[in-house]
């Protein structure tokens, strides 16, 4: 063929090779993918930039917190409303183990062996509205002073010395209800009151498992209370050593109270087992619970005396206050 007949010959269509057809689909996809891939990348960041403000804005409050928790617990007027406080539980406890030993001697009690039960006896007194007023106040800045203690961490050698403050402040909140619900003369003894919250947990969804944590919680406290007493911790909340006799007394109420409270929180877990609100009955119950089972007239009067043994370190508490 010459050149001109090849010059002049149509050209071959060109064929295409799987590689060009990849490459092809696969930059179809990039430009197709670009404005994705770009409004990921500003979702992303503006994400980002919203998370570092939320974070310093938390950081802000986190810091006004323990700043305002910090003023709370070295104030004055704090520090004289826990003393009150600390000085009318410590009367509160004496009643419970004074109740105790009436059913180990008389079996039987004028009042329950819980703090409801001293409660209903300041009520039914002349003038005791008022003083369940100032008890309120009292125990209401006594949770307030333990909630500020386990946020600074003053005093606190550990991490499980803030967590205790912190149980403690909650329980006194619940103490403080108490005192003000006696006073408007709407107070429940601790049965009713127990027995209603495991009522209401058990109508939950997942019931048992809250009823179970509840107890775990409550058991969780007397455990605290348990170590702080046999370590002797509970002498870093005084401001000197108030002697060897009161050492012992606080060692005793310590373990006392760790105990009853962790038979409160058994009694959580009976009736989570066996769905019977009847079986978690408050601290008069797992007390009078103890009648029941062999050796359970001296471990109630061992317990009784304990608690009127932790009431004495409460009044003495609140004489040597560590500020």
């Amino acid at each position: 063929m010459s050149a001109d007949q090849a010059a002049a010959a149509p050209d071959e269509p060109r064929v295409s090779t799987p590689d060009n057809s990849l490459a092809a689909a696969v930059r179809g996809l990039e430009d197709a993918a670009a404005p994705v891939v770009d409004v990921t990348r500003q979702a992303v960041e503006t994400v980002r930039h919203q998370s570092e403000a939320v974070a310093e804005v938390a950081h802000q409050v986190a810091d006004a917190t323990i700043e305002a928790a910090e003023v709370a617990e070295t104030h004055a007027a704090v520090s004289t409303g826990a003393r009150v406080g600390f000085f009318l539980d410590g009367l509160l406890h004496a009643a419970m183990g004074w109740a105790g030993l009436q059913i180990v001697w008389m079996g039987r009690s004028s009042s329950t062996a819980d703090e409801s039960g001293a409660l209903t006896g300041i009520a039914s007194s002349l003038g005791g509205r008022a003083v369940l007023w100032v008890g309120f106040l009292g125990f209401a800045v006594v949770a307030l002073w333990n909630l500020s203690r386990g946020l600074t961490g003053r005093h606190c050698r550990t991490g499980r010395k803030r967590l205790e403050h912190a149980a403690d402040g909650l329980t006194y909140v619940t103490v403080a209800w108490s005192a003000a619900a006696f006073a408007v003369g709407t107070g429940q003894t601790s049965r009713e009151s127990t027995m209603g919250i495991t009522r209401t947990l058990l109508a939950l969804p997942a019931g048992v498992l809250l009823v179970v944590g509840t107890g775990v919680a409550v058991a969780g406290v007397g455990a605290f209370s348990v170590w702080s007493g046999l370590s002797r911790d509970f002498l870093l909340d005084l401001a000197q050593r108030p002697g060897r006799l009161v050492v012992a007394v606080g060692i005793l109420g310590f373990v006392a109270r760790g105990v009853v409270y962790g038979l409160v929180g058994v009694l959580f877990f009976v009736a989570a087992w066996t769905h019977d609100v009847d079986e978690s009955t408050g601290i008069d119950g797992a007390l009078r619970f103890l009648q029941g089972v062999p050796g359970g007239e001296a471990a109630l009067a061992l317990l009784s005396a304990g608690l009127v043994a932790f009431g004495v370190y409460l009044m003495t508490r609140a004489r040597h206050l560590r500020a």
